[in-house]
């Protein structure tokens, strides 16, 4: 309970930086000295440790995290949270609260750096969370995901599909569930959206199981973090 009520603290307190514009994902404004504002296109130390509140592997995190994956995705989701194509439904609170950030990004030169800059880190290992059958999974996947997201889970920018191997299970299995519950809404203009919650249909919260652990045990590029308890005494 301690935990969450800091956590709850830790969102209060980024939700009140972004919108006095201290924390996450701010472009200087125009009564800001030109030395105190960071370059066109930039993204400075402060912003980055801001976003790294929610999307990092430090525990009580709440949102996913970004490293690894493509820039040219990245950009696509923080353009749809700009335009509110992502970030609107409250049921959806983690969302929400990224589309409240969002409303901080000044301009597309600092979008673009953002995605960049995560884009350019490499992958991280995780701890494995989600169980299932994974013989059940990987023929899951095989039907219902290996068209758009590789045999590898390795994505195909083409059709403008995100690798799934560079992603936490926990993040994955939300994400279905939100597909399929209407919580991740799809814009009509979303048409990576649209193919994926057609996709899902038919598919049991099991299912979502079976597929996810498939991917975290034979298709996540990096090796599984493990979890680390008290020292022995």
């Amino acid at each position: 309970m301690e935990r969450r009520r800091f956590f709850l603290r830790q969102c209060a307190g980024l939700a009140l930086g972004l919108w006095l514009g201290v924390g996450c994902v701010q472009g200087p404004s125009e009564a800001e000295s030109p030395l105190a504002a960071p370059a066109l296109g930039q993204v400075d130390t402060a912003t980055i440790d801001a976003c790294m509140v929610c999307h990092s592997t430090r525990e009580m995190q709440r949102g996913p995290v970004l490293d690894g994956l493509p820039e040219w995705y990245l950009a696509e989701q923080l353009r749809n949270f700009k335009s509110g194509h992502r970030g609107k439904n409250p049921a959806n609170r983690a969302e929400a609260l990224m589309g409240a950030a969002m409303a901080k990004v000044g301009t597309e030169a600092q979008l673009a750096a953002l995605a960049r800059h995560f884009a350019g880190r490499k992958p991280q290992p995780y701890i494995r969370v989600v169980r299932g059958n994974i013989a059940i999974g990987r023929a899951q996947y095989a039907t219902r995901c290996a068209s758009c997201h590789g045999a590898k889970g390795e994505g195909k920018p083409e059709i403008k599909s995100p690798p799934v191997n560079v992603q936490e299970d926990w993040f994955l299995l939300d994400q279905l569930r939100k597909y399929a519950n209407g919580q991740r809404s799809v814009h009509p203009s979303d048409a990576g959206g649209l193919v994926m919650k057609a996709a899902l249909a038919g598919l049991s919260p099991g299912d979502f199981q079976n597929m996810v652990a498939y991917i975290a045990r034979d298709l996540t590029v990096t090796p599984p973090l493990q979890k680390v308890g008290p020292p022995k005494k």
